[in-house]
């Protein structure tokens, strides 16, 4: 059987530990989180398990798949931080549950919006965007899939309100598009 997830470890195991116990979706999905921490989840695995609850392709399941991911994003933030190790283990489970860019932005966008705006608030709290902030405002847009425009897009309030608050822009790690009314 071929290694699962690529950079498994501690904080991945325990963030699937938690996701096991909550036992919040449906019984296929319970099933492959419980494959996942087992780590037998491979893609024989993941169609024998669909194929036990009728479920024609792993299409059919996107939107679960999406909530899965969403709670193990949730996990990887906890500490502010995103390593390559966690990216990479979200690209695997993307890949396995295609996951196609804008997914995260068109059929989640509510939840995605709400887990960003958190962490902006924590990125731009001060008012300025250190190097480590920018490299997680990196991470996050990696993290959903997000092009330039849609993560700017939902930045957009939390630059505001740090400029609001009297934030110089060349601190913000941004750029704010202007009206072309203000334009002359």
């Amino acid at each position: 059987m071929e290694k699962n997830l690529p950079f498994r470890d501690d904080s991945f195991d325990k963030a699937f530990e938690k996701i096991g116990s909550i036992k919040a979706f449906k019984p296929y999905m319970n099933e492959i989180v419980d494959a996942i921490i087992k780590d037998e989840l491979e893609r024989n695995k993941l169609n024998q398990i669909l194929s036990s609850h009728n479920i024609k392709d792993i299409s059919d399941i996107k939107e679960n798949s999406l909530d899965l991911l969403l709670l193990y994003i949730s996990f990887i933030l906890e500490d502010g931080i995103i390593s390559e190790k966690e990216l990479s283990n979200l690209r695997f489970l993307k890949l396995l549950f295609r996951i196609r860019e804008g997914d995260f932005y068109k059929l989640r966008f509510y939840k995605v919006q709400q887990i960003l705006d958190q962490q902006f608030k924590n990125i731009y709290h001060d008012n300025n965007i250190n190097s480590e902030e920018a490299l997680l405002k990196v991470g996050l847009q990696d993290l959903f899939d997000l092009s330039y425009d849609q993560f700017s897009e939902l930045s957009q309030d939390e630059v505001k309100a740090a400029l609001e608050r009297g934030a110089d822009l060349d601190n913000l790690d941004t750029v704010i598009k202007l009206p072309a009314s203000k334009i002359k």
